[in-house]
C-alpha cells in the first residue's frame, strides 16, 4: 500500500513549486500575453514537455490565461497589473483577445472597486461601533460611580441606624443590624431543619 506521500518510483525531476515559481516570473514578465507552452519551453529554463505533463501546472497556466488578474489570487506578492501599451502590442494583431484582455482588466477593476465600497461600508460600521463601545464605556464608568456612591451610603446609613441619637437624627425607624433579630432568625431556621 502506497502513501500520497510516498508513491515510490522515481521522485520528481522537476517539482511543482519551482515551476510555479517560474510559471509567475514568467507570467509577470509578459503581463497581458497569453501564455503558451511553447513560450515557457522557450524562455525558461525547462522544456516543453516538463509544462505538458504536469496536471497542475497546466492547470495554473489556464487559470492565467482565462485572465491575466488570477495572477493575484495565485501569487500574493509581486503581481504586475499590466499596463495599457502591455495590453495592446502582446495583443496588437489579435482583435479579439485584445478585447477580451481589456474586458478582463475591466472586469477586475470593478471587482477591485466593489471591494473598496464594502472595505469603505466596514470601516465605516468599525468606527460607529468603536464610538458606541467607547460611549457605553463612559456609561459602565458612571454607573459604577453612582453604585459606589450608594454603597457608601447604605454602609454609612447601617452605621448611623445602630443608635439611638443617630436614627433620630438621619431619620431612620429601626436598627437595620439588630444582631438579636438576626440570632432569632438564625435560630428558627435551624431548628425548622431537624424537625
Amino acid at each position: 500500500m502506497t502513501t500520497e506521500k510516498s508513491k515510490g518510483g522515481r521522485p520528481q525531476k522537476y517539482p511543482y513549486e519551482e515551476l510555479r515559481s517560474v510559471l509567475f516570473e514568467y507570467a509577470n514578465k509578459n503581463s497581458g500575453k497569453l501564455i503558451t507552452l511553447a513560450d515557457l519551453g522557450r524562455e525558461t529554463k525547462f522544456p516543453r514537455y516538463v509544462w505538458r505533463n504536469n496536471e497542475k501546472i497546466r492547470g495554473d497556466i489556464e487559470k492565467l490565461n482565462q485572465t491575466p488578474m488570477a495572477i493575484v489570487g495565485l501569487m500574493k506578492e509581486n503581481v504586475k497589473i499590466p499596463s495599457a501599451e502591455d495590453l495592446v502590442n502582446s495583443n496588437y494583431h489579435n482583435k479579439n483577445l485584445l478585447i477580451t484582455r481589456v474586458q478582463q482588466v475591466l472586469d477586475a477593476y470593478q471587482t477591485t472597486f466593489e471591494q473598496v465600497l464594502k472595505t469603505t461600508e466596514l470601516e465605516n460600521r468599525l468606527n460607529t461601533k468603536e464610538k458606541e463601545i467607547a460611549s457605553l464605556k463612559e456609561e459602565i464608568d458612571a454607573l459604577k460611580k453612582q453604585s459606589a456612591f450608594y454603597q457608601e451610603k447604605y454602609e454609612s446609613m447601617t452605621l448611623h441606624s445602630t443608635s439611638l441619637l443617630s436614627r433620630k437624627n438621619f431619620q431612620l425607624k429601626e436598627n437595620v443590624i439588630d444582631a438579636e433579630k438576626k440570632f432569632k432568625e438564625i435560630d428558627d431556621e435551624f431548628e425548622d431543619l431537624f424537625k
